[in-house]
């Protein structure tokens, strides 16, 4: 029987504000028992319940998202509510506007640090009304702990689960002969131990066992091992039979074990073996498919190994394996293919799956279904070859995924070049994951060539790779033609992970160029694909979001940055691909630093550091140390700026010109936090040869976002110096470079310095309200003004296209000469004429563009488009 709980329940109910239950217990505590319990109660309530039930195979997190997403999508449609035009499981949640419960039970099933960072995610944005209940044999990383002290968890662990003595006596009260200090006994036995109560209960109906017999064997005894005995004795041979065929899958139906008995199992068998207590337990809400408890279910499993042949368990392994690929269960088929010899069945079910598992992104069952098969089947199959290697490339098996590959060429030296050219682009999945882009991208340019019209997925791969390098490179051009030309063929090709890539590639490249918003609105556009076409769980829409992320914090749209990114951190850290992990938490700690929680900022950098030590990707490590730099020189803190630049190596301080310039540091990590830190430590010379040598590279390779960064720091130098003419002309410059894009954080986080000179600079060209103070540079102006207060941007006047009164070619030159920092002396000399005509001039042009000074001048030179 199953012992309704009360008093757990009116814990964990409905009426419970908490989001999240976690019962955690070893096994034989009811945990299962419980969770089912709670979905009839909130069932009879009126609210909506999922079950997720993973089995053995599901171990990657985006089996967890596929599983979750499906659940919720059933719901919706059993409430009749239409599905969310986007799929990803955020969205699918936010659907849910009634009240719905999510039972997860086996979570252990799930490892890994990433998938409980997620689930804690989930967690923390659930929908009012919306609940998840876990049931685990081991504390999970969520947080709970801090979930709990906040009123958001519930967590139950195995004291709490233990009968007591009044539960003891309610669950034996039908047992004969049983008094008051028999149940106490046997309290104090079990330790209220809900499934040793039960076994006890069982081993009890037997005919003639005495409530003393039992007690007595079960005190010198194993007690499991002997209960379950006692259990297993007290059916009659044909049950027996029947227990021994259901326990060997991991799950059964009445359908599969039809199967398996050759029909000699009625259909109700397994419902009559969950109502007589027997240790199996449904699985979903619908009791198609039930489990048999592990106590009871280990012991069956060793009944059956020493009851049958070894030929007869094959034979039953075998049944269970067809069944299950005739019915769309192939991953759990091939463990039993592999339990009953099929060999070669199993490596062929393994190479259709791996596309699959690839493109699904459960990389981690692929790379477990491969160890477990002969070497001689694996290596004969060039098709999972190819998978195995992007599985374990990204996995971080960087040694065995090289191995392979080294392997099949020696193996097959005169295959055909594009055969070879595959190859060479398979070793590139491995090579980007390793961060090695230089030879990445060569290898990858090379095998285009021989791909141009053969394999789409590995062409489009190809390209996104060499395109990479391209970038890097600072050949925009080129790397953005190769991305519009591969889209199309990720597309084709139904690669969201390659596409994806290409998306994010053509997206930073337009971003390092200054173009912003565009790259912005082309991830917009990305992302909304992915979330309405990908399957959920799957990886790729988190590089997309973390580029996006990068770009909507850029225009400082914080709050955005951090919903697109949040959602898929737990996917970026798992794949820990330079880049787009840089971008994304980085764009995260930012946003952490803004609502002041500095603790989460470091804890993000320090991750990004941990990573690239644990995995040996530099620059991950380059990363996280230069924003923990860049704090510490901006607080004035230059005592542990200096020991913590000392950590970054001398490689963040040498000059770029000859170096490959990449989106997740071209920002920092590449000399730009070294001359942070020499500007505003005071050694103003050196920083300032340095600041001007970076902007010519930056300015001839056109990266705009980070000549934007020089250029400000450039300023903030030359005005420490006392240069301030120049230093507001250099300002100048750098707002003119980061207003068509929208560039705002750039100038926002470098803190107080250079939004005093933003300041200065509105007091003097934006004084008297100028009729052409909306310009670009002035909305800018008034915008990082509002930003940096809080306050919103002032209204400025409408726009007027021509000024005043035209101008003289002449004033024209002399413009021109002004706005590159031309002094009157300078002007005389360069176009003849005397000191006082200059000074004429200039008082003509002032009062044609309707200016009192030479910086506004040039300013609405500009807006005017009367000069560069």
């Amino acid at each position: 029987m199953d012992l309704r709980r009360d008093g757990l329940l009116a814990r964990i109910g409905r009426q419970s504000p908490a989001r999240l239950v976690l019962i955690q217990a070893p096994a034989g505590y009811g945990k299962s028992t419980l969770l089912r319990q709670l979905a009839d109660e909130e069932s009879a309530a009126g609210s909506a319940v999922g079950w997720i039930s993973p089995m053995s195979q599901d171990g990657d997190l985006a089996r967890l998202v596929q599983l979750f997403s499906a659940s919720c999508e059933r719901i919706l449609v059993d409430a009749g509510r239409p599905l969310p035009p986007s799929r990803d499981l955020p969205s699918l949640l936010r659907a849910l506007d009634f009240p719905a419960l999510f039972i997860l039970d086996e979570y252990d099933h799930f490892t890994g640090a990433e998938t409980d960072a997620y689930l804690a995610q989930l967690v923390a944005n659930l929908p009012n009304g919306v609940r998840i209940a876990l049931a685990a044999r081991s504390m999970p990383q969520i947080a709970a702990p801090r979930l709990k002290l906040d009123g958001r968890a519930v967590i139950l662990g195995s004291v709490d689960l233990r009968f007591d003595l009044g539960e003891a006596h309610q669950f034996l009260a039908e047992k004969p002969g049983l008094g008051a200090g028999e149940i106490r006994r046997l309290h104090i036995r079990l330790d209220g131990w809900p499934a040793g109560f039960q076994f006890i209960s069982l081993a009890l109906r037997s005919p003639g066992r005495s409530y003393g017999d039992a007690l007595t064997h079960a005190f010198s005894h194993d007690l499991v091992d002997y209960l379950a005995q006692e259990v297993f004795d007290l059916q009659g041979d044909a049950m027996r039979e029947l227990l021994m065929l259901a326990c060997l899958p991991d799950r059964i139906s009445a359908a599969l074990l039809d199967h398996i008995s050759v029909g000699r199992c009625p259909p109700d068998l397994l419902e009559k073996l969950w109502s007589a207590g027997l240790f199996l337990d449904p699985v979903d809400g619908d009791r198609v498919w039930f489990r048999f408890h592990p106590l009871f279910g280990n012991f069956l499993h060793t009944q059956l190994k020493r009851q049958i042949s070894d030929d007869e368990l094959r034979t039953r392994h075998l049944r269970i394996a067809e069944w299950q690929s005739a019915n769309g269960m192939d991953e759990a088929a091939v463990g039993h293919f592999l339990a009953a010899g099929a060999r070669n069945e199993a490596a062929d079910l393994v190479e259709r799956l791996s596309e699959r598992l690839v493109r699904e992104e459960r990389l981690g069952l692929l790379v477990s279904m491969v160890e477990q098969l002969d070497e001689d089947l694996f290596l004969a199959r060039p098709r999972l070859i190819a998978n195995a290697v992007i599985a374990y490339g990204f996995r971080r098996d960087f040694a065995r995924a090289h191995r392979l590959l080294d392997g099949v060429e020696r193996r097959e030296p005169d295959v055909d070049r594009q055969i070879q050219a595959e190859w060479e682009v398979q070793r590139c999945f491995v090579l980007a994951a390793e961060d090695r882009v230089d030879e990445m991208g060569m290898r990858a340019r090379d095998a285009a060539r021989w791909l141009d019209g053969g394999n789409l997925f590995f062409f489009a791969v190809a390209l996104n790779a060499h395109a990479f390098l391209l970038a890097a490179q600072s050949q925009f051009t080129e790397a953005e033609e190769l991305m519009l030309r591969a889209l199309p063929l990720h597309e084709q090709a139904s690669s969201y992970f390659g596409g994806s890539y290409a998306s994010a590639i053509l997206a930073a490249s337009k971003v390092s160029q200054g173009r912003i918003e565009e790259g912005a609105q082309l991830l917009s556009r990305a992302f909304e694909r992915m979330d309405g076409e990908a399957p959920p769980g799957i990886w790729a829409g988190a590089v997309i979001a973390a580029h996006y992320g990068d770009a909507l914090y850029e225009r400082n749209r914080v709050a955005e940055a951090r919903a697109v990114i949040e959602p898929h951190l737990a996917f970026i850290q798992q794949q820990c691909i330079v880049d787009p992990l840089c971008l994304g938490i980085v764009a995260l700690a930012r946003c952490a630093v803004l609502d002041n929680d500095h603790a989460r900022a470091h804890e993000l950098y320090e991750e990004l550091i941990t990573l690239g030590h644990r995995f040996g990707l530099a620059r991950l490590v380059a990363c996280g140390r230069a924003e923990l730099v860049r704090e510490a020189t901006l607080a004035g803190d230059f005592e542990t700026a200096e020991w913590r630049m000392r950590a970054l190596g001398a490689d963040a301080r040498g000059a770029t010109d000859s170096q490959l310039v990449y989106p997740g540091s071209e920002m920092e990590a590449q000399r730009i936090t070294w001359l942070r830190l020499l500007v505003h430590s005071g050694r103003h010379g050196e920083a300032r040869a340095a600041l001007q040598a970076e902007i010519r590279g930056a300015t001839v390779k056109h990266r705009v976002r980070r000549l934007v960064r020089l250029k400000l720091l450039l300023a903030i130098c030359l005005d420490a110096e006392g240069n301030q003419p120049l230093a507001r002309r250099t300002l100048l410059d750098a707002l003119g470079l980061a207003a068509p894009g929208g560039m705002i954080r750039t100038i926002l986080d470098e803190g107080p310095a250079a939004m005093r000179l933003v300041s200065d600079l509105r007091s003097e060209v934006l004084a008297n309200g100028v009729k052409w103070a909306n310009d670009p540079v002035a909305t800018l102006v008034e915008t990082l003004i509002a930003a940096e207060s809080g306050e919103p941007a002032s209204v400025v006047e409408a726009q007027v296209d021509t000024p005043l009164e035209p101008l003289t070619e002449r004033e024209r030159d002399l413009l021109r000469f002004l706005s590159l920092g031309y002094s009157n002396s300078d002007l005389s000399d360069r176009l003849a004429v005397s000191e006082n005509t200059v000074k004429f001039h200039l008082r003509n042009i002032y009062a044609k563009l309707g200016v009192g000074s030479r910086m506004q001048a040039v300013q609405a030179a500009r807006h005017y488009r009367l000069v560069d």
